[in-house]
């Protein structure tokens, strides 16, 4: 019983990773990262808001979807509706996390509540069969979805303006975009936590970029990278009783921190051999 429960939870755990990291080479690319952290703390107050409208908790997730997914929508609009990027965030980031706060405050055993909301579960026992299906096939849309519109993401990632002049409706495929992080936010939430679940976006896109140059292998790296940290993050977690959002998220920065590190000196070793090569011939 204990065996089917774990892996119930790491299921949903590598289902979130494979699209936190998928999505998240495109945000980074497009200086979009930040959205996704306005949308994981979106989905705190849609996670109250469920929580309120549903007391059993069954359908949290079905509740939150739409709610973040029109948090995403309202993001776009003001930020195109001449309101900085960077301003649109804080105005819908911080107007949810007000609200969710609130509802939390006004509902019994609102602190245990609003922990797990945003840092994740300490315990994996809260997936239930429910969530692990709809978690599975939420994944597997998000994904399906990234694959048929690949090459116009691609397009629209590298270079807007042109993709625009070549027929491509670049508003179209930011929303979709916003829509599928949207989706892949409210998965994660449970297991990793709201404000956890951003990390997942940006550290495994960092850390291939460090690694890979082409996108395709970028997201291939990205993905793998984050599936691992995931997996060890999990484990340790559940070795030691810790919250699973930061167990995970540590690992995905001790990685990131790693790359970065062992690049830097290959790079420096490759300047100075440079250097040295070029005094040789002079």
């Amino acid at each position: 019983m204990i065996l089917k429960i774990f892996f119930r939870a790491a299921a949903v755990g590598v289902a979130v990773s494979i699209c936190a990291s998928v999505l998240g080479v495109t945000m980074v690319l497009r200086r979009m990262s930040m959205i996704g952290d306005g949308l994981a703390h979106a989905g705190f107050g849609a996670l109250a808001v469920a929580t309120l409208l549903d007391a059993t908790g069954d359908y949290k997730m079905e509740i939150s979807i739409p709610i973040v997914m029109a948090a995403s929508l309202l993001l776009m609009y003001i930020s195109e509706r001449g309101v900085g990027g960077d301003a649109a965030i804080a105005v819908v980031s911080t107007g949810m996390m007000t609200l969710g706060v609130l509802i939390f405050s006004f509902t019994t055993g609102y602190t245990a509540d609003m922990c797990s909301s945003l840092f994740g579960s300490a315990s994996i026992l809260t997936v239930t069969n429910g969530e692990l299906v709809l978690s599975l096939v939420l994944a597997a849309v998000v994904i399906i979805i990234f694959m048929l519109f690949y090459h116009k993401i691609f397009a629209v990632t590298f270079d807007e303006s042109f993709a625009a002049a070549t027929g491509i409706h670049t508003a179209l495929y930011k929303v979709i975009l916003s829509l599928l992080i949207s989706v892949t936010v409210v998965v994660g939430m449970n297991l990793i936590g709201s404000v956890m679940i951003s990390a997942l976006i940006v550290f495994p896109a960092l850390t291939a970029m460090k690694v890979s140059k082409s996108f395709g292998h970028v997201i291939a790296f990205a993905t793998v990278m984050s599936v691992l940290c995931f997996v060890v993050g999990f484990v340790v977690s559940a070795e030691l009783s810790l919250p699973v959002g930061a167990s995970v998220v540590a690992v995905d920065i001790i990685v990131y921190a790693a790359t970065a590190a062992l690049t830097a000196v290959k790079n420096s070793r490759e300047l100075h051999r440079a250097r040295d090569l070029n005094e040789s011939h002079s």
